[in-house]
């Protein structure tokens, strides 16, 4: 069950005038929200009439593209931001300093956490590098926080933005691996202990592939422009409008030093010392340094 541009309610996404969902509603240019209560009142439709998925959400201030040589040739991109292109033209030769780049990351966040989580499982690294934009990775943030994905896509007064609401199957831990659905689910809150703040705040979850993309041969550039998008986990994409009203009904964003909560956050003080020292390292201008968000 789906919301599409086309239809008021709720419609089953196989009816002949409704995208499907994934990849084909992801061309569309979104169902129209403008209330909070009627967003609310949408998604509580959509959660109830897809109860066999975890509902997580991505929160967004413009519906980003696929491209291909500057022009938009498909539907959202949803790709893990070490996926995503700068435009040059040798992108084999990119991702694999993308690549270079996340292992020495990685190793250097080895050395300065001793939290044993850290240390079990390569995935959960990965997700903190990218949480804490140190690094791009193969995982993207969602979080289950309405709230929070609402305040990333309304904050600074903006009265417009997107949210993307993705189905997974039902988490089972920290880290969920669904073989089925060819995903991965690490959620930050039960991962990092309590002095990580910036997971917490925000309800933090990081999604993947499964089995993990870890090198150019296994990434998209393989497998066809479709591959690695979680546009393919698509439920709905609402566009939001009129969103300065809202403050009316009770909705308000969460503040940014509220979700970035970074001078009162001891994690984050350790994991910009590493990115400074990459910055100073890495010798090349197109390192995804700061394309985690």
């Amino acid at each position: 069950m789906v919301f599409h541009p086309s239809h008021p309610e709720i419609v089953n996404a196989s009816a002949p005038t409704a995208a499907r969902a994934g990849l084909v509603l992801s061309r569309s240019p979104g169902h129209e929200v403008s209330t909070y209560r009627s967003l609310l009142q949408k998604l509580a439709a959509l959660t109830y009439h897809n109860s066999r998925f975890r509902v997580l959400f991505r929160g967004q201030c413009e519906d980003y593209t696929v491209n291909h040589m500057g022009k938009p040739v498909a539907g959202s991109s949803l790709y893990p931001s070490i996926l995503r292109s700068t435009g040059q033209k040798d992108r084999r030769d990119q991702l694999n300093r993308r690549f270079a780049l996340l292992a020495r990351s990685e190793a250097k966040l080895k050395e300065r956490l001793a939290d044993t989580e850290i240390h079990r499982d390569r995935i959960v690294r990965w997700a903190i590098l990218q949480h804490y934009e140190i690094v791009a990775t193969p995982l993207l943030d969602v979080t289950s926080s309405l709230q929070s994905a609402l305040s990333f896509a309304l904050g600074d007064d903006r009265d417009e933005g997107y949210i993307f609401a993705l189905a997974f199957p039902q988490l089972t831990g920290s880290v969920s691996v669904s073989i089925e659905s060819l995903t991965q689910v690490v959620d930050l809150t039960q991962v990092c202990p309590p002095d990580a703040l910036r997971p917490h705040f925000q309800s933090g979850l990081l999604v993947g592939d499964y089995p993990v993309v870890d090198n150019t041969k296994s990434t998209h550039g393989e497998k066809g422009m479709i591959g690695n998008n979680f546009s393919c986990r698509l439920l709905s994409k609402f566009r939001l409008t009129h969103c300065r009203n809202w403050t009316d009904e009770g909705f308000v964003p969460t503040r940014g030093d509220i979700l970035f909560p970074d001078a009162y956050d001891p994690w984050f003080t350790q994991l910009k010392n590493i990115k400074e020292e990459l910055r100073a390292e890495v010798p090349f201008a197109d390192s995804p340094l700061s394309a985690t968000d």
